[in-house]
């Protein structure tokens, strides 16, 4: 995909966002973002308990790159089935040359704040559900 392709993709997912929404039944409402990159959004989380994920989705607001970004990666999720510790091994630096580096340029926080926020999600839903907790 060439970069034009890449920005149409992200300004796309942005203004049509995939698994946009509050998740009404998630175990986990993980808040994310900060001043520095303008956007914020809270995602939502439902394991199966076995260390799937049954249901993610997402709210937020800010810039094209974040919130298309942050739609990419929970369609990533939904689309290729990710577990929990699949999605923990994500790698930032992958996520960003997948959305184009040269598109994002010096906004990895904000390309990021989806894929980070998730994995704060799936981090509090492991230490909440183990046993004894």
């Amino acid at each position: 995909m060439d970069r034009k392709d890449r920005i149409a993709l992200l300004v796309e997912h942005a203004g049509n966002p995939r698994h946009e929404g509050v998740l009404e039944s998630a175990d986990v409402a993980m808040p994310g973002g900060g001043p520095e990159c303008g956007g914020s959004v809270v995602v939502y989380l439902k394991g199966d308990g076995d260390g799937g994920i049954e249901d993610l989705s997402f709210t937020g607001q800010g810039d094209t790159i974040s919130m298309g970004a942050a739609s990419l990666i929970m369609q990533k999720v939904h689309d290729e089935g990710l577990a929990m510790d699949e999605v923990l091994d994500l790698d930032y630096g992958a996520f960003v040359e997948s959305l184009g580096s040269d598109v994002v340029g010096s906004r990895t926080r904000n390309a990021t704040l989806g894929l980070s926020t998730l994995k704060s999600a799936i981090r509090k839903y492991k230490r909440d559900k183990r046993p004894g907790a």
